[in-house]
């Protein structure tokens, strides 16, 4: 089956609305490119103070994919389930109301999405995909409930993906704690 194909801008917004410094209320949770994983979460995300930023920043919402624009490589995309201000190299995006906002998640994740926009990127240095450019990404378009579908199979993915290498690390711990009680410390033996 084939399924329609449009540009993003034309099933999504992204909307670059700035908020000066001055203008950041005290509390105002604050997320840049450090605080958001290569798998999609958000860590270590804490509340600014007023004067905190220095610079103009991008106000999102809870019905927002933040896209981290700078090294796209990294996969710096992740939605947001609160409202906040974000870093001008994260690009917010809203969905209309014939897209799933978890269905573009995980299309923009997959590995061919990302080598495409990394090619894409201008900058030696800094490379970075213009906004211009990701407005103009092929998107397929299946049924609505068919795209709740793919991205509700592909979130019980990742939670999978996630427990798993948590049991592979505390299986690291416990392979080592082993080896401790086995043979003591190699360093003071």
């Amino acid at each position: 089956m084939s399924w329609p194909v449009k540009k993003l801008s034309d099933v999504a917004i992204i909307e670059r609305k700035s908020i000066s410094p001055e203008s950041i209320e005290n509390g105002s949770i604050y997320v840049g490119l450090e605080h958001i994983t290569g798998e999609g979460d958000f860590k270590a995300i804490v509340p600014v103070k007023n004067g905190e930023l220095t610079s103009s920043k991008y106000i999102f919402s809870s019905e927002h994919l933040l896209y981290g624009k700078l090294r796209p490589y990294l996969r710096k995309i992740a939605r947001s389930t609160f409202n906040g201000i974000c870093s001008t190299d994260i690009l917010p995006i809203r969905v209309k109301s014939d897209l799933d906002v978890g269905f573009l998640f995980h299309f923009l994740r997959t590995p061919e999405m990302v080598d495409f926009a990394s090619t894409r990127v201008t900058g030696i240095n800094l490379p970075r995909l213009s906004p211009k450019i990701l407005a103009n990404f092929n998107i397929p378009i299946p049924p609505l409930s068919e795209q709740k579908r793919i991205a509700s199979i592909l979130d019980k993915a990742d939670v999978l993906r996630k427990k798993r290498r948590q049991t592979i690390a505390k299986l690291d711990e416990l392979l080592q704690s082993v080896f401790l009680d086995m043979f003591g410390d190699p360093v003071t033996n």
